[in-house]
């Protein structure tokens, strides 16, 4: 329980993205009330609004999110599950062709959360708008911080009606926390306070892809629920996936690095799927029925602001999900991360007695580093700069990944563990564990599938959906 001594009264969260929409939820616990502002108005229902344009392509909820989120909002699951989203056990409902071959669909250890991003975020923001100690405020464009009055601290934002002219209102709060997302204006709000705009890190591999949902025609996805197609680097940079979500709708994302972006024209989009190493997405698409229009996107560069490192720290601030550190989205890593920030910070809260100030951000700061590291590590090279050359260690480092990959097709050993680091549940070094390494060295056990594993073999359940490893 939080602790009744120097409770902040009002917390104010900058934009109601999934960041802020989870951060809304670990502060109620700390203070009496928190306003969320944000520059859209909200849909009423479950369904696509301007501010998350990164809504309308695949979004995935690893196991380490899972596991957060139900913590936040505890039988969210569940709730999900209730609500058409679709249970993927992971790697048995998996036809998944790595850079090596296709993958064994070994018994599942895990399980996927196959549901849109629109139906996420509305069955989060109705358990918040049950919360009387939450309030959404809509249509607000936050355009500053406010000093607190002692210089070290903030003491609420500065903010506009969007649509009701130039005027320029205070909003005093005890806690702010920005979760605006890529577009965060916070380094220039802190210069303009004095504590100067910290450094950036930005790794781009250059990731363009495009979208689109479809209705499969019957019998097309017996025996499998998700075809991941991946790129084969240097040789072949283009891939694709397709992946259910609620209402019997799927999700096809095509990728591709470089000049090797997917189109977004209705020939060009097929075309891009039926060239793919596999055409197995093509086939299940090409006499399905579109669910909506094709969408493109091309922000996909990591971006880390390095708020911890910061000489100046404002007490009562904090920076949170892509606002703080943003990653490639097709490493499906940025809402876990997002859900687990939240848990941390409930849990600083906890300890510090409400306060929010270096510490917290530091605390923030190591909930991205496993997957900044995952997913840098693999961007590098992609790079698009082409500038950046790993040391023998890193080639060495990049060599026993891409063993490790291999083995995983096959190992069904070393793919528990491989899965549970890219699921966030374990860190990259329990790879380098002796039991895992003495089988990556000594190679795959069995050749490599030449044709996808269609026939679904036995399965073990991972536990009840959302449970995961």
């Amino acid at each position: 329980m939080p602790s009744p001594l120097s409770k902040p009264r009002h917390a104010v969260v900058v934009g109601g993205s999934f960041a802020g929409l989870c951060i809304a939820r670990a502060l109620a616990d700390f203070v009496e009330r928190v306003t969320v502002l944000d520059r859209d108005r909200f849909p009423d229902g479950p369904h696509l609004r301007t501010g998350i344009p990164q809504a309308r392509h695949l979004h995935v909820l690893v196991t380490s999110g899972q596991r957060a989120l139900d913590r936040l909002f505890p039988g969210l699951m569940a709730e999900l599950y209730d609500r058409g989203a679709v249970p993927v056990a992971a790697p048995t409902d998996l036809l998944s062709l790595s850079p090596y071959g296709w993958r064994e669909r070994f018994p599942a250890t895990h399980t996927l959360v196959g549901a849109s991003r629109e139906l996420l975020d509305w069955t989060i923001r109705q358990r918040l708008a049950a919360d009387r100690r939450i309030r959404f405020e809509t249509a607000r464009e936050v355009v500053g911080l406010l000093p607190g009055e002692d210089g070290d601290s903030v003491a609420g934002v500065r903010l506009r009606a969007r649509d009701g002219g130039p005027e320029i209102l205070p909003c005093v709060a005890d806690l702010v926390v920005d979760a605006s997302g890529r577009g965060s204006r916070s380094p220039g709000w802190l210069a303009e306070l004095g504590y100067g705009r910290p450094e950036e890190t930005r790794i781009d591999a250059g990731l363009g892809y495009a979208s689109r949902r479809y209705r499969l025609a019957p019998g097309v996805a017996d025996g499998w629920k998700n075809i991941m197609v991946m790129p084969k680097p240097p040789r072949v940079s283009r891939g694709g996936v397709l992946y259910p979500i609620e209402n019997g709708r799927w999700m096809v994302t095509l990728g591709g690095f470089g000049d090797q972006a997917p189109p977004t024209d209705e020939a060009g989009f097929l075309e891009f799927t039926r060239n793919l190493r596999s055409p197995l997405i093509y086939e299940a698409i090409r006499h399905a029925e579109p669910d909506g229009p094709i969408h493109g996107f091309r922000r996909t560069g990591n971006h880390r602001r390095h708020y911890e490192s910061m000489s100046r720290w404002p007490e009562g601030f904090l920076v949170v999900g892509d606002a703080a550190c943003a990653f490639n989205p097709v490493y499906g890593q940025g809402m876990s991360v997002a859900a687990q920030t939240a848990v941390v910070v409930g849990e600083h809260l906890r300890v510090h007695r409400g306060r929010l100030g270096r510490a917290a951000q530091a605390a923030v700061a190591g909930c991205s580093a496993t997957a900044w590291t995952i997913a840098t590590g693999t961007d590098l090279r992609f790079s698009a700069a082409g500038t950046v050359r790993p040391g023998r260690r890193g080639r060495l480092s990049y060599w026993y990944l891409d063993r490790a990959s291999d083995v995983a097709d096959r190992d069904p050993y070393v793919l528990r563990v491989l899965t549970d680091v890219q699921h966030l549940v374990r860190p990259p070094a329990a790879l380098a564990h002796p039991r895992v390494a003495l089988r990556v060295l000594r190679g795959p056990i069995r050749p490599p599938l030449s044709n996808p594993p269609l026939s679904t073999p036995p399965v073990t359940a991972p536990g009840r959906p959302g449970a995961g490893g």
